[in-house]
């Protein structure tokens, strides 16, 4: 009878053991807040990089692949800056005009890109110059999920797969994002 309460001793403390690195793992994951949409900026960029060479200053900045696609004299340049380093998922970046009934979209370009942003390197952005005397650039884009979002995306896509093989942490299929945040540049009056 010693043996069997030792053994039950045992599987009970073992028992509690896992329950309370669950439960701390669920506290740390509850603790994890989405990105605030306020820590990324854009703004005008100055036109001091050429199609051809990156001058020694414009070395922090990451160029925009839509450069070639807009002719020199219609395209506008915006840096897209952050105050920690993060990741995104841009969706599509685009031109407003102001018109009678507030902001109408004019052109889109759809991106799907996933940007990874670091405090101290600019992201260029290029659109090209609508014929409206007012207008703003805009970016939409998603943030990286975190705690129970991410946990029941997860879980979600371990029960659709029926495995569990790629349970080391990292979401499945290189990210999950969530949410359609709108980053607005200042009114271009020109």
């Amino acid at each position: 009878m010693n043996k069997l309460t030792r053994r039950s001793w045992i599987l009970s403390g073992w028992i509690v053991g896992v329950g309370l690195a669950f439960g701390v793992q669920l506290l740390w994951l509850s603790g994890d807040q989405p990105q605030a949409p306020e820590m990324l900026h854009i703004h005008r960029g100055r036109t001091c990089v050429s199609d051809l060479a990156v001058s020694a200053q414009t070395t922090n900045v990451v160029l925009d692949d839509l450069r070639q696609k807009y002719a020199r004299a219609r395209r506008v340049e915006f840096h897209v800056d952050c105050s920690r380093d993060t990741s995104i998922f841009v969706l599509a970046t685009g031109v407003q005009v102001h018109g009678s009934s507030g902001w109408q979209t004019v052109y889109e370009e759809s991106r799907g890109d996933i940007w990874r942003l670091k405090s101290g390197i600019v992201r260029e952005v290029c659109v090209e110059r609508p014929e409206s005397n007012s207008w703003r650039a805009f970016i939409r884009y998603g943030t990286e999920m975190r705690g129970w979002s991410l946990l029941r995306a997860q879980l979600k896509e371990a029960w659709i797969l029926h495995s569990f093989s790629n349970w080391n942490g990292k979401p499945w299929g290189g990210g999950r994002w969530s949410g359609a945040f709108e980053l607005f540049s200042d009114e271009v009056t020109e």
